[in-house]
Order: C-alpha cells, then sequence, then structure tokens
C-alpha cells in the first residue's frame, strides 16, 4: 500500500478500525460520524446516532455544572482540550465508565469545525480497583477481628455464666424477661465474632469438584425449610437435570445457606407488611448456573451496589451484622464464580450464582483445583 498515494484513506481506515470508541461532532454538537467500536461499546446504530447529540449517553450521573466545566476547558484557547472519566449509558441502560478525551476539529484558519471525541472503555479498570479495595477491607476486618477477639470473648462469656447463674433464682416474669434479653445479645455479639474471624481464618484448602449441587441444596433447605412454613410460604428446590457445578462443598453450602435465610427474613418483611402470598423461595438450577430466588420484600435500588460492603444492611437492628452477602462474595471469588443480583421492591430478589466452566468435564478433582 501507497501511504503517500491515498493519505486521506489512510486517516479514514485508523479511526475507522481503532479498537477506542470515537465520535465526531459538528460546531453545533450534533454528530457526523462514529465509528465501529463506539457502535459496539454503546450498542446504538450510526443510523439512531447520527444527527443526535452525545446527550444520548448521558447517564444522569453527573450535573449540569460538570458539563459546563468541561466545555470551558475545551473552549479555553489556552488549554483547548478536556479528558477525564465519567459514566455514559449505553442503548439497553447499563452503564459504561469511560477515561473520554474530546479536542476540537479545527479547519485551516484555526476556528473550530467540530469535536471529537475518543472513549476508552474502562469497565475493567473499575471492577479490579473495587475487588482490590473489598479484598483490602477484608483483610482489614480479619487483622481487627483476630486482635480483638480474645478481648471481647473473654468478658462475654463472664457475662453469659453469671446470667445463667442468677437465671434460676429470677422471681418475676420481669427478671426471667431480662435475663432472656441478655443471653440473647450475648450470643449475638459471639456470633458476630465468630463470623469476623472467619475472614481471617478462611474455609480452609480449597477443594473444588465438578458436582451435582443437589445433595448440598437439600441439606440448605432442611435447615431452613421448617421455619419457612410456619411462616405460610413454602421453600422448594427446582434443579434440572444435568446441572453439574465446579465449587467446593463447604463453600457452596454456606453461600446457599446465606442467601436462603436472606431470603426467608425478605419474606417475613413481606408478610409483616401486609403482602399476600402466596410466598415461596426457589433455589434452581441449570447447566453451571444456579439462582435463589423469592417473593419477599426486595431491595432497593440505590442499595444493590451496597450489599456487598461489610457492615452494610438493611435490616433491622439486632437481625443482621451485614457481613453475610460479604462473606459469600468472598466465597464465590475463591470458587472463581460470579454472583449477579436483580431486585423490585415489593415483588422480590433473585440471586444467580455462575460457576467457571471447564473444557474437560471429566477431569478429576485434583486437576480441578
Amino acid at each position: 500500500m501507497n501511504l503517500q498515494a491515498d493519505p486521506q484513506n489512510i486517516f479514514f481506515r485508523c479511526v475507522e478500525d481503532s479498537s477506542e470508541a470515537i465520535m465526531i461532532s459538528d460546531s453545533k454538537g450534533a454528530l457526523v460520524y462514529v465509528n465501529p467500536a463506539w457502535v459496539r461499546t454503546y450498542g446504538f446504530s450510526s443510523e439512531e446516532a447520527l444527527g443526535k447529540t452525545p446527550s444520548l449517553l448521558h447517564s444522569g450521573l453527573h450535573s449540569r455544572t460538570f458539563y459546563d466545566a468541561m466545555w470551558k476547558r475545551i473552549q479555553d484557547p489556552q488549554i483547548g482540550h478536556w479528558k477525564g472519566e465519567l459514566i455514559n449509558r449505553r442503548k439497553d441502560g447499563t452503564l459504561v465508565p469511560v477515561l473520554l478525551t474530546i479536542t476540537p476539529v479545527r479547519s485551516n484558519d484555526g476556528a473550530p469545525r467540530g469535536y471529537m471525541g475518543v472513549a476508552v472503555d474502562i469497565s475493567f479498570k473499575k471492577e479490579f480497583e473495587a475487588k482490590v479495595a473489598q479484598q483490602d477491607r477484608l483483610a482489614s476486618i480479619g487483622l481487627l477481628a483476630s486482635g480483638i477477639a480474645h478481648e471481647i470473648g473473654t468478658p462475654l462469656g463472664v457475662i453469659r455464666g453469671r446470667a445463667e447463674m442468677i437465671q434460676p433464682e429470677a422471681n418475676s416474669p420481669l427478671a426471667q424477661k431480662s435475663i432472656e434479653v441478655i443471653l440473647r445479645q450475648a450470643d449475638r455479639i459471639s456470633n458476630l465474632i465468630q463470623s469476623l474471624l472467619g475472614f481471617g481464618r478462611g474455609f480452609g484448602e480449597i477443594q473444588i469438584e465438578l458436582m451435582n449441587p443437589s445433595k448440598t441444596i437439600e441439606e440448605v433447605l432442611s435447615l431452613v425449610g421448617q421455619n419457612l412454613r410456619t411462616d405460610m410460604a413454602n421453600v422448594r428446590a427446582g434443579i434440572e437435570p444435568g446441572t453439574r457445578i465446579l465449587a467446593d462443598r463447604s463453600r457452596l453450602q454456606h453461600v446457599l445457606l446465606n442467601l436462603t435465610i436472606n431470603a426467608t427474613q425478605a419474606i417475613k418483611k413481606a408478610i409483616a407488611q401486609g403482602r399476600k402470598g402466596p410466598h415461596e423461595v426457589v433455589i434452581s438450577g441449570s447447566g453451571r448456573t444456579l439462582s435463589v430466588r423469592d417473593t419477599g420484600c426486595g431491595i432497593e435500588k440505590s442499595h444493590l451496589m451496597e450489599i456487598f460492603k461489610p457492615f452494610f444492611t438493611t435490616k433491622d437492628v439486632g437481625e443482621g451484622t451485614g457481613l453475610g452477602l460479604t462473606i459469600v462474595s468472598q466465597l464465590l471469588d475463591e470458587m472463581e464464580a460470579k454472583l449477579e443480583v436483580e431486585s423490585e421492591v415489593g415483588v422480590g430478589t433473585c440471586f444467580t450464582i455462575r460457576f467457571r466452566g471447564d473444557q474437560d468435564s471429566e477431569s478429576s478433582p485434583s486437576s480441578l483445583r
């Protein structure tokens, strides 16, 4: 190819074949060109985009002041461009964080004829940063728990022991009730300490195996099923034949037990709010996927990004520590599984676990560790 013979075509091919999303607008902001990478990144076809302004990508997460400051820098002769991170919205409504650079496209006399935006999708970078931050938080909690467990555990044991000693001597219903409260709260603190220590100790060496999860699910349902039935709800499993996942049995049991208990509590809350049934929790499986679905109270959208953070909880005081889903997330990371959540207030919640695949389904457990 003779590069000097047709330079305009070479420049066009560079833009057209770029892996980064590129858009060009006229001086009024109307889009006159988007490259194929832009179409792939945002989901709009070129026909849907041309003639529109870049505002069709606005996520609603940035203020008018943010965009005003952006254009002020672009139009400043001393600066003449803008580069920074922002969050755009794809056609399907999903958010995409990008590193965006906007520069004027100038005519020969230097006047701006339009503007070019080059966007780099940084979703992977943001996910990695969030994961590192989460691991840092978990490590800090583990160290903190190991340091204070003895200091709290010893006096807590004394408090509980003395409460048990005086319980037979309590002569009034009020005294008996007060002692029961003391014992319950002592047990709650003890359970919290054990959950915290779980971060420091972990669950031992991971044993990944190709397994049918039905038996583990039956064990989980036997632990929580009766509790649900007493609240006029149903708990059941719906595992399709051929469901086989790569998982550690003890970790899987803990994950499913935690999600199922959360589901029962969500249903209890829905019943307390006056929502009529039928109510149910369903653990289902297909292929390499398991899900726990409930018809409970649902989770606010604003909370969906927070529920896996340590100590975040929407439960009433005394009903949760805010560590359950954090532990679930940690255990699934160890099994290289992905957790997704969908929820609607007043309808219910569904947690979906996608386990990693393996090319050789007949591999021995030792080769899968």
